[in-house]
């Protein structure tokens, strides 16, 4: 989904302004954090109360409790809307384990969210994304491949970090890295969310077409992990392993998008691609977490 149809479906969906939304900095693997929400679901449907938040620190402290019981605990801790429990939160995700990491970051945004929400009069809705962000910035990652894998030149490497730089800075946009390889660039950064990633990446590609067309039309973009060198290479290639990973994360709703720029038309989702009851889990609230 672009930028412009994510801002337009939120605000239709949850009945918010586009200036309600925040995007937290932390990011997240999704698939930790659909399971996150499931879990958080489940204990609603529960209708138990929240244990006493010294009994559920105590839970965290203890090395002999499972892995299930700590996840439990920090659910509750972070429904809680206590500062106290908050201040738990936020001294744990700096010590926990590996295994629980993501599930303590997840916690304390959600925690996070409760206490900022009782201090302001402002209702806000925040975006947990699998790159985190910054206020109302998602973080995207891009790679950009020449035209028969041909290698860069110092000139076109040169010409591509002027246009790269340019195209982002003209959207309000900010590159964070901009890494080169023998025919392929990479490229971290921060978009808003009222802007589209196709209105930077068609710039970049239209600006260099002036020089040569030495790029191909089809780029990688996603706002989820930062890809090692390998795992690009094997997406470029349409590698059949890269193909099943993709199978697999699609019924995860991980957002991995190849874009094909060819004559700058780009497939768009229209409200048929959601259905009303989609975000009823979050309408209710008076701050929203995604």
């Amino acid at each position: 989904m672009t930028n412009k149809n994510l801002k337009q479906f939120l605000e239709k969906k949850l009945h918010k302004s586009f200036s309600d939304f925040l995007v937290f900095e932390e990011g997240i693997d999704v698939s930790v954090q659909i399971k996150y929400e499931k879990a958080t679901i489940e204990f609603i449907d529960k209708d138990e109360e929240i244990r006493p938040l010294k009994e559920l620190e105590t839970i965290l402290d203890n090395h002999e409790k499972s892995i299930d019981d700590k996840k439990n605990a920090l659910i509750e801790l972070s429904m809680s809307g206590d500062v106290k429990a908050y201040r738990i939160i936020e001294k744990y995700k700096d010590t926990c384990e590996d295994q629980l990491k993501s599930w303590a970051i997840l916690a304390f945004q959600k925690s996070r969210a409760h206490i900022e929400h009782e201090l302001s009069d402002d209702d806000k809705i925040y975006i947990s994304s699998g790159l985190g962000g910054s206020g109302n910035k998602l973080r995207y990652f891009f790679v950009l491949t020449s035209n028969n894998k041909e290698q860069f030149t110092d000139f076109q490497k040169n010409l591509l970090t002027k246009e790269i730089k340019f195209s982002l800075d003209k959207n309000d946009s900010i590159a964070e890295k901009i890494t080169f390889y023998d025919y392929f660039v990479s490229i971290l950064c921060l978009v808003p969310l009222q802007i589209s990633p196709d209105t930077i990446l068609s710039g970049i590609l239209n600006e260099t077409k002036e020089f040569g067309n030495f790029l191909s039309d089809e780029i990688i973009a996603t706002n989820t992990e930062v890809f090692s060198e390998e795992k690009i290479i094997k997406l470029i290639d349409h590698d059949p392993e890269i193909q099943n990973e993709l199978s697999l994360s699609e019924n995860e709703d991980i957002n991995l998008d190849f874009l094909n720029m060819e004559g700058n038309e780009f497939d768009d989702f229209d409200d048929d691609d959601f259905e009303d009851d989609d975000f009823d889990d979050f309408e209710d609230d008076e701050d929203d977490f995604l």
